[in-house]
């Protein structure tokens, strides 16, 4: 026996499919339309640079972005569909066909938050995984071209540590550390292998703690172990290099790099070693929030189309979308912030978006 606050699976059905390819519709046009914009602005900025890059590189270094554009373009996706799909439902009398066969509103929303809620799933257990990985390869190829910073370094964290590359033309080192003090620029209980040209290992030091200073670091009580094996104390000593102690900070993993599986556990690694997890673990929130998110989006434009319409009404809702997207972004942005920064519970960061919807 049916429930009486389910719609009819024929009507159900319909409306679901008609609602999710508004939606999807929408998200394509959108998205096309930002890595056109992303296209152009690559081509700007090669065309100043010296090294010629093909043409096919730089539309396929823009594709790796999409994952990352859908993910961001998503709630405005389900907005602007949202409010189409109503206005247009609306302007057909398909709402009034749902009332004459005895649903009412709530009931003719049924398919529209399923399928949102069912889209929001997707965006987090499949589209967010290839985001990541994609978002790497963007990263990488963007620094490889346009990239500001000549360190040389990279911080990655792992259940073994930090690891850290730090290359100069004296050094080729990999420093895997147990625990990094940001404020002191200062690694615990480090190890550091020197990698010739072709990576075969050449020596490796084991000391107390390293610090990072302006003058380069400061390795105390260090101990060198040649390839050979033979061991030779060291005491204090110092080795040059071209990264700050901000780089430290800088260097440190973006949350969409990471994809949701791994995330939980990242947090916890970064925690572990000292470093800051505040924007991780507002990302994870937020990106958990999505289903409730988009749901509470397509509601509010379910508010404001569902109602009697007059000649301005078309206006009204291009007004209403603008403002009510700019607004989202805003909002967004802002407790993002803040919950990074730890000026707001990581929770109320990574949920409020949703609950004020």
């Amino acid at each position: 026996m049916r429930h009486p606050w389910s719609p009819a699976p024929t009507l159900f059905a319909y409306l679901g499919r008609r609602y999710t390819i508004w939606v999807l519709l929408t998200l394509s046009i959108l998205v096309s339309f930002i890595t056109l914009i992303e296209i152009l602005e690559l081509f700007r900025r090669v065309s100043h640079k010296e090294d010629e890059i093909s043409s096919l590189h730089i539309i396929l270094i823009s594709f790796l972005n999409i994952p990352t554009n859908i993910g961001e373009l998503l709630p405005f996706a389900v907005l602007f569909g949202s409010l189409a799909c109503f206005f247009f439902w609306t302007r057909s009398h398909e709402f009034m066909v749902t009332r004459s066969v005895g649903q009412n509103i709530w009931q003719a929303l049924t398919p529209v938050i399923f399928c949102v809620g069912a889209i929001g799933l997707c965006h987090i257990f499949i589209v967010n995984p290839i985001t990541a990985t994609t978002a790497k390869q963007y990263d990488y190829y963007m620094q490889s071209i346009f990239g500001t910073s000549d360190s040389g370094g990279g911080l990655s964290v792992s259940t073994s540590g930090i690891w850290l590359r730090d290359s100069s033309s004296d050094y080729n080192l990999i420093i895997n550390g147990q625990q990094l003090d940001l404020k002191q620029a200062l690694i615990a209980d480090p190890i550091l292998y020197q990698l010739e040209q072709n990576g075969r290992l050449s020596w490796r030091i084991q000391a107390d703690t390293m610090q990072l200073t302006k003058g380069g670091w400061i390795i105390s009580n260090a101990m060198r172990t040649e390839n050979s094996g033979r061991q030779s104390p060291l005491g204090d000593i110092l080795i040059s290099t071209k990264m700050r102690p901000n780089d430290l900070l800088e260097s440190t993993q973006a949350p969409k790099t990471v994809n949701v599986y791994r995330l939980p556990n990242f947090i916890s690694v970064l925690e572990r070693t000292g470093l800051p997890a505040g924007a991780h673990r507002v990302f994870f929130h937020q990106l958990l929030s999505t289903p409730l998110k988009l749901i509470g989006l397509a509601l509010l434009a379910a508010s404001v189309t569902l109602v009697r319409f007059s000649r301005q009404t078309k206006l009204n809702l291009m007004l209403f979308a603008l403002g009510a997207g700019f607004g989202f972004y805003f909002l967004t942005d802002l407790i993002y912030l803040l919950g990074s920064t730890a000026r707001l519970p990581y929770h109320i960061a990574g949920w409020g978006p949703a609950l004020f919807v």
